[in-house]
C-alpha cells in the first residue's frame, strides 16, 4: 500500500502583500480567502481522508476551507509551520535583499548541500534543521495501512525543503524567489520508505 500526500501552500496572506514580511501570523487577503475557495474546488472531485495544516493562521483558512469542502475536521500540526527567521522575523523582502546581499549571493552559488545547511543569521532555521521537525510528519502515516489521500496546508520554505529533499532540483538557482506560488501544491507518493514527487502544480522549475 502508498499514500499520497497534497502538500499546498496556503493562499494569498496580508504579509505577502505587504512586502513578503519574514516570519509573523498575518492572516488571508480577501483574494486569499477566493484561492483557497479555488483550491477547494480543485479538489472536490479528489476523496481526501484527512486535512491538516500548520498552527499560522494563512494555513489555517486555506485548509479550512477544503475540509469543509470535503466533511473532514481539520487537524492542526505545528511541525508545518513555516521556517522560523530567528532575529530577522518581521522584517520584509526588501530589508533582506538590501541588508544581505552577500549572503544572498553565496547561497545562489553554492551545492545544493551548501544551501541546505545555509542561514543569513545563526537562530534561523536552515531548510536541512527545518525538515529536521518537518519530516517526522511523513512517518506518522503506516504504510501498511490502507491506502488514504492526505492533504497539509503549509507555507513556501517548507515546500522548497522538500523539494530539495526530494531531489526535484539539483539546486535552489532552478526554483528562484516566487517560483512557489500560492495555493501551489505538490503530490508525493509515499510506499515503505520511499518517496516519489508524481506531479506539481503552480511550480516553476528554471531549466
Amino acid at each position: 500500500m502508498s499514500t499520497i500526500f497534497y502538500i499546498a501552500r496556503h493562499g494569498q496572506s496580508v504579509g505577502n502583500v505587504s512586502g513578503d514580511i519574514m516570519g509573523g501570523d498575518p492572516p488571508l487577503t480577501e483574494l486569499g480567502l477566493e484561492q483557497a475557495s479555488a483550491l477547494a474546488d480543485l479538489f472536490k472531485s479528489t476523496k481526501i481522508n484527512r486535512v491538516f495544516a500548520s498552527n499560522l493562521i494563512r494555513a489555517r483558512q486555506t485548509a479550512q476551507a477544503i475540509a469543509d469542502q470535503q466533511g473532514l475536521e481539520l487537524e492542526i500540526d505545528s511541525r508545518l509551520k513555516e521556517r522560523s527567521f530567528g532575529s530577522l522575523e518581521g522584517q520584509t523582502a526588501n530589508y533582506f535583499s538590501t541588508n544581505f546581499q552577500a549572503e544572498i549571493d553565496q547561497f545562489r552559488n553554492g551545492s545544493l548541500t551548501e544551501q541546505m545547511a545555509w542561514k543569513v543569521v545563526e537562530d534561523m532555521e536552515s531548510f536541512s534543521q527545518l525538515l529536521d521537525r518537518v519530516l517526522p510528519f511523513f512517518n506518522d502515516f503506516d504504510e501498511n495501512s490502507q491506502e488514504e489521500n492526505i492533504l497539509l496546508v503549509t507555507h513556501a520554505n517548507v515546500i522548497l525543503a522538500l523539494l530539495g529533499h526530494f531531489a526535484f532540483v539539483n539546486s535552489y538557482r532552478e526554483l528562484p524567489y516566487g517560483s512557489i506560488q500560492n495555493t501551489s501544491y505538490l503530490k508525493i507518493r509515499k510506499q515503505a520508505q520511499n518517496f516519489e514527487i508524481i506531479e506539481t502544480l503552480g511550480i516553476s522549475k528554471k531549466k
